[in-house]
């Protein structure tokens, strides 16, 4: 069974949100779907109480600090101990100290972060294979680093065909997968939970936003605020058509929705199906093409597509200026 363990919580030590927008992320974290969720110890200090029913785990510096912070489902430490509630850390810089994972047999629980390198070998899936066989009774969480940008596409890789526990972060922001990449991808790929709920990252984001006070690259995969924005007319004729034709998957899965742009690189279909979604008059191929002038001109000097106002704006330009030309 696939476990996902989402670290965001160790990242916000410098910013600290408050208490009532911690619990909500975390409680929309497991709407998502992950299993766990790993928080640093002022985050769970400024949370004040663990929600019931729920797994979290927390980072510790030193093991006596289990005592000091109970009720966890698990404890993060750099030190080797074989306890029951205890998570070994070990970074793993290179693929080829893999072989240094004999001397851990005994350790029941181990995360391996790092390996970045990992995707650079011909050989990877042996590779991950080897970390199976040299470990065959400890429970192994995979949290590959993002130095290649490749990290999710370790991380679904080694859930689906070796381990089954990884570490990801929201947005990647930890340099790890990105949590809704690798939830996105095991729903498609493999039918992962397919009952929760994907619609939930529009307001996880919203919330991680407002947490680093800056917003998430408008090209962000799954979450970005442009992914599914069409402009070119043969994508957006062929989306009106049949939506798989260019898009991966619905973009309703993930609380989006397909949105058609006009911008320089729209053509006379894209006019046709903007002034359709608008339910504006449809006028002739040559009022058309007039509008598509002027929407690429506008476009060339604000270099950027228009809003729905200002397309709305130029529709009714041209057309005022023709009835004007029809009456002279």
């Amino acid at each position: 069974m696939i476990k996902i363990i989402d670290n965001t919580l160790t990242t916000l030590d410098r910013i600290l949100p408050s208490k009532e927008d911690l619990h909500t992320f975390c409680q929309l974290l497991f709407t998502l779907g992950v299993d766990a969720i790993e928080m640093s110890r002022d985050v769970y200090e400024r949370m004040e109480y663990l929600p019931d029913n729920q797994k979290f785990i927390l980072d510790i510096d030193l093991l006596e600090e289990r005592e000091l912070y109970p009720g966890f489902y698990r404890y993060v430490s750099r030190h080797i101990v074989c306890d029951d509630n205890l998570i070994y850390e070990l970074q793993m810089n290179d693929a080829r100290e893999i072989v240094k994972l004999r001397a851990l047999k005994g350790c029941k629980e181990l995360r391996i972060v790092g390996l970045d390198d990992l995707i650079c070998y011909d050989s990877f899936e042996k590779i991950l294979q080897e970390i199976i066989d040299f470990l065959p009774k400890t429970s192994v969480i995979l949290c590959p680093e993002n130095t290649y940008g490749c990290a999710s596409a370790l991380a679904i890789q080694w859930v689906t065909g070796f381990g089954s526990n990884i570490t990801t972060s929201f947005a990647g922001c930890k340099n790890n997968a990105a949590t809704e990449e690798v939830m996105v991808a095991l729903r498609l790929a493999v039918r992962y939970k397919i009952s929760r709920d994907l619609t939930v990252l529009s307001d996880i984001k919203k919330l991680y936003e407002k947490f680093i006070s800056k917003s998430i690259g408008n090209k962000k995969a799954i979450i970005g605020s442009d992914i599914f924005k069409v402009e070119a007319g043969i994508h957006a004729d062929g989306i009106n058509k049949n939506p798989a034709t260019y898009e991966a998957f619905d973009p309703r899965i993930v609380g989006g929705k397909t949105e058609l742009v006009i911008g320089k690189h729209s053509g006379t279909r894209s006019i046709r199906l903007k002034l359709e979604e608008l339910k504006l008059p449809v006028p002739g191929d040559f009022v058309i093409t007039k509008i598509l002038d002027i929407v690429k001109e506008d476009c060339t000097a604000k270099r950027r597509s228009l809003s729905d106002t200002e397309f709305v704006g130029i529709v009714r330009e041209v057309i005022r200026n023709e009835r004007k030309q029809i009456h002279r």
